[in-house]
């Protein structure tokens, strides 16, 4: 939670460092999809997003820097990016523990799904496959990691703090147990052929300026497997009222594969893998719960059914990739 007033005074202090016009306005807003401070000065509009380093590890600066120049490459590669201010080559303030980050306001809107004109969905398409195809080395982590559901143990006690969520886990846990272990055992694979991308490839991460659509956050940069990548958006930009729209996904897929080319992955696979949000979504729930003996079942619930509702799914996603390839 960021304490404005006690806030106001460093920002201040940095604004008139670098030089910038005296604060006129200062305020809490939404950006990048949390809590950020917003500054109007005389001249300009600023976002300023604040991270505390002590909850942070050693190498957290050195990735994070990493991040945004892997940022920088896409946008001189004609992927347009919301990037942070450089003062003196240096991207973050440092100041008593935090960083700073100072982003110039751009007036940008954000589309729904339904908002999408037929130019604009090709457009995100067009531009992950472009993404998939730059050749950009930088030290990033990577999206994919081994996923343990709670024990059945611990499953149990759930019934005591999120009845609903533990009843719908309970009636498909042996399906979800399976899930889980398919997942893991399928990651090796899909690690052999990683590429420098942009995780969470979703509307929640894309901003526009008429029909220019811009990539908002640098932390979103990772180690990505094209297939999987794909099968993650390719459901996402398909995915409303609780049903997978096999229109939206079908044109999803011919748009990013007439571009990007021929997958080295298996897309079956990577069909399973593409779940990992899903079921970290689920764990974190499960564990959280527990954790504070408050109800998630609201999350669980919602979690279970897109986890078991995509699994149903899968063999119609894969022959709709299949039917592509084969024209």
């Amino acid at each position: 939670m960021i304490n404005l007033k006690k806030e106001f005074h460093t920002i201040e202090k940095i604004f008139n460092y670098l030089k910038i016009d005296t604060i006129e306005e200062i305020g809490i807003t939404t950006f990048l999809n949390k809590d950020t401070v917003y500054v109007k000065t005389e001249s300009d509009s600023y976002f300023i997003n604040i991270v505390f380093l002590k909850d942070q590890s050693p190498e957290y600066s050195k990735i994070q820097i990493s991040k945004v120049k892997c940022l920088e490459f896409f946008n001189k590669n004609g992927v347009h990016c919301f990037l942070p201010m450089t003062f003196n080559d240096k991207i973050f303030i440092d100041y008593r523990n935090k960083e700073y980050e100072i982003y110039k306001f751009l007036n940008t809107k954000h589309l729904n799904l339904e908002d999408l004109t037929s130019k604009q969905f090709k457009k995100i398409a067009t531009t992950q496959a472009i993404i998939h195809n730059l050749n950009v080395n930088v030290n990033i982590p990577s999206s994919y990691e081994e996923i343990k559901l709670p024990t059945n143990r611990k499953i149990a006690k759930l019934e005591k703090y999120s009845s609903e969520g533990y009843k719908l886990l309970y009636e498909y846990l042996y399906t979800i147990e399976e899930i889980f272990d398919h997942y893991n055992k399928l990651l090796k694979y899909i690690k052999n052929y990683l590429v420098v991308g942009y995780d969470n490839y979703n509307l929640n991460n894309i901003e526009w300026i008429d029909d220019y659509m811009y990539l908002i956050d640098y932390n979103n940069c990772k180690l990505v497997n094209p297939a999987v990548s794909l099968a993650e958006s390719a459901y996402s930009f398909s995915f409303k009222d609780n049903n997978i729209d096999y229109d939206n996904y079908t044109k999803y897929l011919e748009i990013y594969l007439k571009r990007y080319g021929q997958l080295t992955s298996d897309y079956k696979e990577a069909l399973y893998v593409s779940q990992n949000k899903r079921l970290k979504r689920l764990v974190n729930a499960i564990n959280e719960s527990l954790k504070t003996k408050d109800d998630y079942s609201v999350e669980i619930v919602e979690t279970l059914k897109e986890i078991l509702l995509f699994n149903a799914n899968v063999e119609r996603m894969y022959e709709t990739y299949i039917n592509i390839v084969k024209k």
